[in-house]
């Protein structure tokens, strides 16, 4: 397929999708295997029995790992567009806070009485300003071709050093 594009620019987090049709939360089930080939990044699924599954590494485990992953929309002075969001890069925007883990979230949530920290999360990092670089490609789905955008890296703003490019841009013109 084509290379894709690759994009690094100063926005704000508008939106934050932090529910998902038919589940509890922004994250899926992964595979509680640390290492390769696994790595806690592929879907495990529940079985019978109440353990869990990846056909990757063909284990079963008592536990799975939640990561996140959830759309939302970034905006800058151009325009707003929808990305996707995946388990380091929420985590980041969640300031790596230990309260902010997904499997955290899921176990307050189930408990019954995390509801409030759960949307107090989404709702802290939305209007927050960073600097994001982004993965665009273009891709099939079923046989319409869709641009998808996915978050790779989010960085807080280094305000200084973004006043002195600017500067720096000003004085160059």
């Amino acid at each position: 397929g084509e290379k894709p594009d690759w994009l690094t620019f100063k926005a704000t987090i508008t939106f934050l999708k932090k529910e998902k049709q038919g589940d509890e939360g922004a994250w899926y089930t992964a595979c509680k295997n640390a290492e390769d080939p696994c790595r806690n990044m592929f879907k495990a699924t529940q079985t019978s029995d109440g353990n869990w599954h990846c056909d990757k590494c063909q284990q079963t485990y008592e536990t799975c790992v939640r990561r996140y992953i959830f759309s939302g929309t970034v905006a800058d002075d151009t325009c707003t567009s929808w990305v996707s969001v995946f388990n380091e890069q929420a985590e980041a925007l969640f300031n790596g806070e230990p309260m902010a883990k997904a499997d955290y979230l899921y176990e307050q949530l189930i408990n019954g009485d995390g509801r409030d920290l759960y949307d107090s999360t989404f709702m802290k990092a939305t209007y927050t300003d960073w600097i994001i670089k982004c993965k665009v490609k273009q891709e099939m789905v079923g046989d319409e071709q869709r641009i998808k955008t996915s978050v790779v890296s989010v960085a807080p703003i280094d305000y200084v050093v973004e006043s002195r490019n600017l500067l720096t841009s000003l004085c160059a013109q």
